[in-house]
């Protein structure tokens, strides 16, 4: 399915593996790929999230909440724990002074090559369906967007959902886009 990339939806899947290793992830996530095709600000994704008054910037803001800080925990998670007179932090000292060594966190032991997980494989079908549906012979980086639509859970719906973009809208969008490139 690759080879039905574009150039740019290709760079936007190898730059998610980046993005993941430098959060010390051990897969490729959806949140990942959002977080790699906003960083092409010519590409036609994030022209049309731009249409829909979605700046890349605070997309990324909302996916930056969701990111490890601790342990593998995000502000979230720790700001619930916290909530409830648990000082994350601490547990992580314990932890790791019962362990004798620091615990595995963002950016530090994973290397090579990291596998998609399952939400992001789908993402990537989806993809294909997308472009399918509306006619293309390639899968650009605005079908890997109308996929992380219709598949959004997790920081990636609220990503989408804090901007107020739906997959109607974004189909819509889509279309207009293809329409104005000719």
């Amino acid at each position: 399915m690759f080879e039905r990339f574009t150039k740019r939806a290709r760079v936007i899947v190898v730059l998610a593996q980046e993005v993941a290793r430098d959060a010390g992830a051990q897969r490729i996530t959806p949140a990942h790929l959002l977080a790699s095709l906003i960083q092409d600000e010519g590409s036609r994704a994030v022209q049309v999230l731009c249409d829909l008054g979605a700046s890349p910037d605070r997309l990324s803001e909302v996916l930056g909440r969701r990111r490890p800080t601790m342990a593998g925990l995000d502000e979230s998670e720790v700001e619930a724990l916290r909530s409830i007179g648990i000082d994350a932090a601490e547990v992580v000292r314990r932890v790791e002074a019962e362990l004798g060594a620091p615990l595995r966190d963002a950016g530090r032991w994973t290397s090579g090559h990291i596998p998609f997980d399952k939400g992001a494989k789908k993402v990537l079908e989806l993809s294909l369906r997308e472009a399918i549906a509306l006619g293309a012979k390639e899968i650009g980086s605005e079908h890997v967007l109308l996929g992380l639509v219709r598949d959004a859970e997790g920081p990636v719906a609220e990503a989408f959902s804090d901007a107020g973009i739906t997959l109607g809208a974004a189909r819509a969008a889509v279309a207009e886009a293809t329409r104005r490139a000719g």
